[in-house]
């Protein structure tokens, strides 16, 4: 069963799709719903989704923003617009997110069934190119490697990339990653999982949340600052992540700094 995330801030339609429509059977499971784009990135930031079906306009954070965070920071997560009209513009942004379908409403089944099966099979398509990493390792370097050879120098390149991660957090991208070792970004992205047992996205996101809380204990570090440094473009995106994957808010986080920093003082 792949993992299906459905955003939309239509309650009646959003229970509507998730609750009465088949999807066991054409391969997906609901496994959140969510009723603006930023509710929905706080749940993918901390658990696992391969597709997204999402309203474009929406509070907070519209459908096309959602995408553009989706393709810059999670590109395997495929997404598909709903929207209420038939413009061209809004095809357009879609063509520029990387999204990968567009249906129109009122949901037509036939419609919905085309695009899902459809999806379905990209996704098929995906973990099928993931599968073959292994028997396609040997062919991203010379043959006359030996085992231990190849071993180093998959160990180089996981390396550099996680070098590239560590220096550059407020922009990093696998697709810019992918060209600084001369492999595309699919098969960067396999070799990554499989040599480290994370994402190229999870180890991003943990790098950025552990220098988070490393400038977070800084005096006199501003809010506004870390997130541009990190790339969240505002303070609360940035609070937001920090409370998803540390279980608690960047100001708590600053109380007990504060707190253990007096008790060290008062020990002295």
């Amino acid at each position: 069963m792949y993992r299906l995330l459905v955003a939309d801030d239509e309650k009646r339609l959003l229970s509507g799709l998730c609750e009465f429509y088949p999807w066991n059977e054409l391969g997906f499971s609901i496994v959140a719903r969510a009723e603006n784009g930023q509710k929905a990135l706080d749940y993918i930031h901390s658990q696992p989704v391969d597709a997204v079906l999402t309203d474009i306009e929406m509070p907070v954070m519209s459908g096309t923003r959602l995408a553009e965070i989706l393709h810059e920071e999670y590109p395997h997560i495929k997404v598909v617009f709903l929207s209420g009209y038939a413009d061209f513009k809004y095809a357009q942004q879609a063509l520029r997110v990387g999204v990968k379908d567009y249906i129109l409403k009122p949901v037509k089944t036939d419609e919905l069934k085309r695009v899902v099966l459809k999806l379905h099979k990209e996704l098929e398509a995906a973990r099928l190119e993931a599968d073959q990493l292994e028997n396609s390792k040997s062919n991203a370097v010379p043959d006359s490697f030996a085992p231990n050879q190849k071993q180093s120098y998959y160990a180089g390149i996981i390396k550099c990339v996680t070098h590239y991660i560590e220096t550059n957090l407020a922009s990093a991208s696998l697709e810019e990653a992918a060209q600084r070792v001369s492999l595309s970004s699919g098969y960067l992205s396999g070799l990554y999982r499989q040599e480290t047992g994370i994402t190229f996205t999870e180890y991003l996101l943990k790098a950025r949340m552990e220098k988070a809380r490393e400038l977070l204990a800084v005096p006199g570090s501003y809010m506004y600052e870390i997130a541009e440094t990190l790339g969240y473009g505002n303070p609360k995106n940035l609070s937001r992540a920090f409370k998803s994957y540390f279980g608690y808010s960047p100001r708590n986080y600053r109380r007990w700094e504060d707190q253990d920093e007096k008790k060290d003082r008062g020990a002295l």
